[in-house]
């Protein structure tokens, strides 16, 4: 019958998945605190309006309801959107640097059977006002040092310019929706559909020559600059292959540039990318975790032209790999379960009191059940497994190897203390 109310797409996390989780979010706030960016929250709830005419968000994966005002709302479907909003309405110099983090989830009721998820628990960084090389570094370098610092090793970059493919498409007489599709053939590398494509096209065989070379443009960096620079039919092109170049530079100065790979052939299906981008994979871990890049020119809707980079990461499916691999450690708290005879109610109180001072404690009253009982009907919850059973009878007994047994001096002193102050 319960299983009527769950709804696809959608997870519980019980609280030793929780636990794990805020371990996480507890490790990445903190990094990122550490680099100066501040945490940001942004509604849960958002118009409708602001996303129906997005065209990086299919509205029909956005998840709508009406207030009692009769207001169409979403559910928030992105983190980049609403955290750039919040910059031009707070931030009004377009120069001024801002470094903002974030902890939130995102809903996007997807049209795609294939795509089960549908509300994700995100981390990331916004990195406002700064379009540098080094700024870009900076956002990459902590997108690796995540993953670094929650324990991962196998770490994989897929680097890329969407402006460098932007700019060629922008000299070829294609309409949005055609533009879209050879976007999408081309980061598939469907080389055979891209030649369908460009066959019902009047475009130059110049630049279709050039079209079908940038989904094998993936590799190693300098080989893969080379090749750039002689496929740049502007100024444009050539300044993305600069600004990249420099992007990989500030990394290799870093030490970081070991888990970088080049990919000039994939795009992001956020369209509000202009020029930098990457994805972070887990090696042998298939979907990425990690997804960034550079929006110069979403401010600009908000009346702010202010260049900005940022990330996010999927906090639940990075969880998954952690705890299949053994990578998160187990926390060590104290834990106390205080059974009392009515009788010994305030001593039990103080008890507690005493035991939650380095750890956590729980009053169970025996009023009508044997303490036998209780304990059995306690441990059938793993919570509990580790935990400390105390028992205020007329004195202080432990739970030890399946039954109460005298409380060692020190608890004893405890104890005794606690029933002088009743």
């Amino acid at each position: 019958m319960l299983a009527n109310y769950t709804i696809d797409g959608f997870e519980n996390i019980q609280y030793q998945g929780f636990g794990r989780l805020r371990f996480i979010e507890n490790l990445l706030t903190d990094l990122y605190a550490n680099f100066g960016y501040c945490q940001v929250e942004t509604p849960t709830f958002e118009a409708y309006d602001f996303y129906a005419n997005e065209d990086s968000i299919n509205s029909d994966d956005l998840f709508k309801l009406v207030s009692s005002t009769g207001k169409v709302l979403a559910l928030k479907p992105d983190a980049t959107l609403p955290i750039a909003r919040m910059a031009a309405i707070n931030h009004h110099d377009p120069e001024e640097i801002i470094k903002f983090s974030y902890l939130t989830n995102i809903y996007r009721d997807f049209s795609a059977p294939e795509i089960q998820k549908k509300e994700t628990t995100q981390a990331g960084i916004e990195y406002f006002g700064n379009q540098s090389p080094e700024c870009d570094g900076e956002v990459i370098a902590l997108a690796i040092l995540s993953l670094k610092l929650a324990g991962v090793e196998d770490i994989h970059i897929d680097l890329g310019n969407v402006g460098f493919i932007n700019e060629l498409l922008g000299v070829l007489d294609l309409d949005p929706d055609q533009k879209q599709r050879l976007f999408r053939y081309i980061e598939n590398k469907n080389i055979g559909d891209i030649r369908d494509f460009l066959k019902k096209t009047d475009i130059p065989e110049k630049y279709k020559k050039i079209i079908l070379t940038l989904p094998r443009l993936y590799g190693e960096p300098e080989k893969i600059f080379g090749q750039m620079r002689g496929l740049a039919v502007n100024p444009a092109m050539s300044a993305a292959v600069d600004h990249l170049s420099a992007v990989y530079a500030h990394l290799e100065e870093l030490g970081l540039s070991q888990y970088v790979q080049f990919d000039l052939g994939f795009t992001n299906n956020m369209n509000y990318y202009s020029g930098t981008i990457f994805k972070g994979y887990i090696e042998s871990f298939g979907e990425p975790v990690i997804s960034g890049g550079r929006y110069d020119t979403m401010s600009a809707r908000f009346g702010i032209e202010r260049p900005a980079c940022g990330f996010g990461i999927d906090l639940l499916r990075l969880m998954d790999y952690l705890e299949k691999n053994e990578l998160i450690p187990e926390q060590a708290h104290a834990k106390s379960v205080v059974l009392y005879r009515p009788e010994e109610k305030p001593a039990a109180f103080l008890f507690s009191s005493e035991k939650r001072r380095s750890g956590s404690a729980e009053m169970f009253s025996l009023k009508e059940i044997g303490a036998q009982d209780m304990v059995r009907k306690i441990l059938k919850n793993p919570h509990y497994k580790t935990a400390d059973i105390w028992l205020l009878d007329h004195g202080l007994f432990r739970w030890d190897n399946d039954r109460f047994a005298p409380a060692d001096a020190e608890n004893s002193a405890l104890y005794q203390k606690s029933g002088e102050v009743r």
